[in-house]
């Protein structure tokens, strides 16, 4: 059982003891990843329409792609915690450490094996598909610093928090400083999405393969 109120003195006032540290030192590891970058071109078009379908792309029912970049992005908190125990039936607990990784492991670059290497249709997927590469990469990049200084400022102001098992504490912490940091990582990978949808249109297409005459 979890309880829950605005600060020590709150706690002080129904009769449990100060907990014996404020949560306000709190080491803090950040690491991004721009991804390890992996182009590959043994693949047919059939081929890059299940990897399409595994990743859940929206690119429309009847699109066959001749190209695709899939990173995997990723989030992750881990945390260590300090519980003391202020009484029977009575605990505190707070954040000592949080590490938190947001980037990619991978960026696979698919492109058709249809299309030979140095081929005008080669080079035209090739350029289309460096274009979204850059968007993830660009994209965490202006996130990482902002999801920082959001880590940075709100996980000292977690704890402490009163439990009356001293199982579940460090499961509620991590529960909410994931609450605070989740958001920022779904609107980076929002914004993602919006930046690649932008250049995957058919109009982009139509452009792109007047470029070059053997589709």
């Amino acid at each position: 059982m979890l309880l829950s109120g605005t600060g020590q003195e709150a706690w002080a006032k129904n009769g449990w003891p100060t907990c014996p540290e404020d949560g306000r030192r709190v080491e803090i590891y950040m690491e991004t990843s721009m991804g390890n970058l992996r182009y590959q071109n043994g693949f047919n078009p059939a081929q890059l329409s299940q990897i399409k379908n595994k990743v859940r792309r929206q690119m429309g029912p009847l699109w066959v792609p001749n190209g695709l970049t899939v990173a995997d992005e990723n989030y992750n908190l881990e945390m260590t915690t300090q519980v003391y125990q202020l009484g029977r039936d009575r605990y505190c607990a707070v954040i000592k450490s949080a590490k938190v990784f947001i980037g990619y492991r991978n960026i696979n670059v698919y492109i058709s094996s249809k299309y030979p290497q140095g081929s005008c249709e080669y080079e035209s997927i090739l350029n289309h598909e460096n274009i979204h590469v850059q968007i993830f990469r660009d994209t965490l990049y202006r996130y990482a610093n902002s999801i920082e200084s959001a880590v940075r400022k709100k996980a000292p102001r977690i704890g402490p928090v009163y439990l009356r098992s001293a199982n579940a504490t460090s499961k509620k912490l991590r529960d909410l400083l994931d609450a605070q940091i989740r958001p920022l990582f779904k609107r980076m990978s929002s914004a993602i999405s919006r930046k690649n949808a932008r250049i995957d249109t058919k109009a982009n297409y139509r452009r792109e393969q007047a470029m070059c005459a053997n589709w």
